[in-house]
């Protein structure tokens, strides 16, 4: 009777997941399609750009010369010794054409203006079509590896029921908040560059045939674009993983993000080495190391209002000690509630306290109001 509940549990499990899997292609279809929405009215919304200065340089073109037309008539229309009927006539009709062509010209204006204001509207409700159905992938995606239970190797490691449930959960989230974190980068930095790429070049296809120079320049403005695009993408796969980490060793590597950092935001570190160097085998402790320092110089620049800070790494025979300190702001560390309801991100204070206790290290944190803040950090080498 027992195997036959768990194997009833195990399908209905199984039945689940399929059932969100589908739902899931659903989100994303809706998704994929309110991205191609966006795409078209964003062309629309330029091509109508280009068409109201079209027009309104048209209109102003009219203005000029129904004024001019006016002078003529009134001038024609009060020498009747030097003009005849005919030539009162054909200015007459000269003034009434520019006018009745204003007249249309303006009210093409006015639609244009209505539809661009329309083509907006619909952009904005398609662009929050987009942001949902994204959260809610994001969401089904944590429900679906929480059900699938990819986590039984870290299961094999925690003896505690509560904590191994509580700590999958919690590696899903960061997992999920990562891609959401890298998702919007690349939504908001390379896709748009390369959307605005498409524009760009269906604007210089139009443009080589009416005014070459005119084409030349925007082409000019693409390489640019696609050169500062380039930029982004380089620093996302930094930022997802150093690649100089492997290549030129754990030291080295944080000695230029340390540099690349106060270049950015002006606040100075100091960089101390102590003991023997060793070098770190464990691509784990390595890249944990490089986070801990890399999310508490964060700390430093966003909340501390430091512009100075000192990071440490002392080599013991069995263990690397990193210390982040400044001299900032600080804050009570009695109101800082870093427990299980806490949501401070991908790799904030309390993810951090996390990967380092499954490499068997411990994290400390101390800090008083005035008196800046101290992170130290305690990992073995393998």
């Amino acid at each position: 009777m027992e195997e036959f509940n768990v194997s009833r549990l195990n399908k209905i499990i199984r039945d689940t997941i399929k059932m969100i899997d589908r739902s899931r292609e659903a989100i994303y279809d809706i998704a994929e399609g309110a991205r191609i929405e966006c795409e078209r009215l964003r062309r629309d919304l330029e091509e109508l750009r280009i068409e109201v200065e079209r027009i309104i340089k048209k209109n102003d073109e009219l203005e000029i010369a129904l004024k001019k037309s006016r002078e003529r008539l009134a001038m024609v229309s009060s020498n009747f010794d030097k003009y005849s009927q005919d030539d009162i006539r054909i200015a007459y009709e000269q003034a009434d054409k520019i006018r009745v062509e204003l007249a249309v010209n303006r009210e093409r204006e006015k639609f244009a203006i209505i539809r661009r204001n329309e083509l907006e509207r619909r952009l904005r409700e398609a662009s929050k079509t987009v942001r949902k159905a994204e959260q809610l992938i994001n969401q089904v995606g944590t429900v679906m590896e929480y059900l699938s239970g990819d986590l039984k190797d870290l299961n094999m490691q925690l003896e505690d029921v509560e904590k191994r449930k509580y700590l999958a959960i919690r590696v899903i989230q960061a997992q999920e908040e990562e891609r959401s974190r890298v998702a919007r980068e690349i939504h908001d930095g390379p896709a748009q560059v390369l959307s605005n790429v498409v524009l760009k070049a269906e604007i210089c296809e139009k443009l080589i045939e009416t005014d070459i120079n005119k084409a030349k320049e925007e082409l000019k403005n693409l390489k640019q674009i696609v050169r500062e695009s380039l930029v982004d993408v380089r620093r996302i796969i930094y930022a997802l993983r150093p690649m100089s980490l492997e290549d030129i060793g754990l030291i080295p590597t944080l000695k230029k993000y340390m540099d690349k950092f106060s270049y950015e935001t002006g606040i100075t570190v100091n960089f101390q080495k102590r003991g023997i160097e060793k070098e770190v085998h464990d691509k784990n402790v390595a890249l944990t190391i490089f986070r801990v320092v890399q999310e508490a110089l964060n700390n430093v620049y966003k909340h501390s209002g430091a512009k100075h800070a000192s990071v440490i790494m002392e080599f013991t025979a069995i263990d690397i000690v990193i210390t982040v300190s400044d001299k900032g702001k600080g804050f009570n560390i009695q109101e800082i509630k870093v427990d299980k309801d806490d949501n401070m991100g991908g790799f904030g204070l309390f993810s951090m306290k996390e990967r380092i206790e499954l490499l068997d290290g411990t994290m400390e944190i101390k800090s008083c109001p005035g008196k800046g803040t101290t992170i130290r950090v305690v990992l073995p080498y393998v």
